[in-house]
C-alpha cells in the first residue's frame, strides 16, 4: 500500500476496534449491524491483501531514483486523465482504480510502484480508444510501458509484476473506495443518530475516524 492507503487502514482499524467494543449499542438494530459487518469484511480483506503484497525494497540508486520519478510523473498524469473519463462515464470502480497521485507512486515501496503502474497501464489499455479523447494517446501508453520496463530494469528484478499483483492493486483501490463510501454515507450518519443516547461511543468513533497525515 502507499502511505495514503496505509493511513486510511490505520483509521479503519481504529474504527473497527471502537465498533467491536460497543456492539451492545447497535447490534439489535439490523440495518446498522449489517453495515458494520460489511465494513469489517472490507477491512479484513484490505488487511489480508496488504499483508500478502507487502515487500521491503529499501536502498535507492541514482538510476532508480531518476527512473522512479519519471515513471511517477507520467503514470500519475495519465491516470488523472483516465479518471476524468471514468468520472464522466460514472464508472466508480475504474475511477477508484486510477486514483493515484505522483506522491503515491514516487514514495511507495519499489515493488508497489511497479504494481500500481502496471495496473494503471492495464486500465488505460482496456479503454484505449475512449481515453484517446482525454489526452491519453497510443504514444503515451508506449512511453508508459517503456518507463515501467526502465524502472524494473533499474531494480534488477526482471520478470515483472505478476497479473495477480496487478489485480490485487486494483482490488485494494476498489475496497478503499467502497469502505470510504460505506463510512461516509452510512455509518457516520447512523452514529450521529446514536449520539444523544451514547455520547461516549460517538466521541470514540469520531476520534477513530481521524486519519493522520493524509
Amino acid at each position: 500500500m502507499n502511505k495514503r492507503q496505509s493511513n486510511k487502514l490505520n483509521s479503519y482499524q481504529s474504527v473497527k476496534g471502537v465498533l467491536e467494543d460497543n456492539r451492545n449499542i447497535y447490534e439489535s438494530v439490523g440495518i446498522i449491524n449489517q453495515s458494520v459487518e460489511s465494513f469489517f469484511s472490507m477491512v479484513n480483506e484490505i488487511d489480508t491483501i496488504a499483508t500478502r503484497t507487502e515487500m521491503d525494497t529499501t536502498g535507492e540508486t541514482s538510476a532508480k531514483i531518476v527512473a522512479k520519478e519519471k515513471l511517477a510523473t507520467l503514470a500519475s498524469s495519465l491516470a488523472a486523465s483516465g479518471a476524468v473519463f471514468a468520472f464522466e462515464e460514472s464508472d466508480v470502480e475504474l475511477e477508484a482504480s486510477l486514483a493515484y497521485t505522483y506522491s503515491d507512486l514516487r514514495y511507495a515501496r519499489d515493488a508497489e510502484t511497479l504494481q500500481i503502474s502496471r495496473a494503471i497501464e492495464a486500465d488505460l489499455l482496456d479503454h484505449q480508444v475512449e481515453v484517446a479523447e482525454y489526452m491519453v494517446s497510443e504514444e503515451n501508453l508506449v512511453q508508459l510501458h517503456n518507463m515501467i520496463e526502465e524502472f524494473e530494469d533499474s531494480l534488477e528484478i526482471r520478470g515483472g509484476v505478476k497479473s495477480s499483483s496487478v489485480a490485487e492493486t486494483r482490488r485494494l483501490a476498489i475496497l478503499f473506495r467502497a469502505a470510504d463510501d460505506l463510512l461516509n454515507k452510512k455509518l457516520d450518519r447512523f452514529i450521529v443518530r446514536l449520539k444523544a443516547e451514547h455520547p461516549t461511543f460517538f466521541d470514540a468513533y469520531q476520534n477513530a475516524r481521524m486519519i493522520i497525515d493524509l
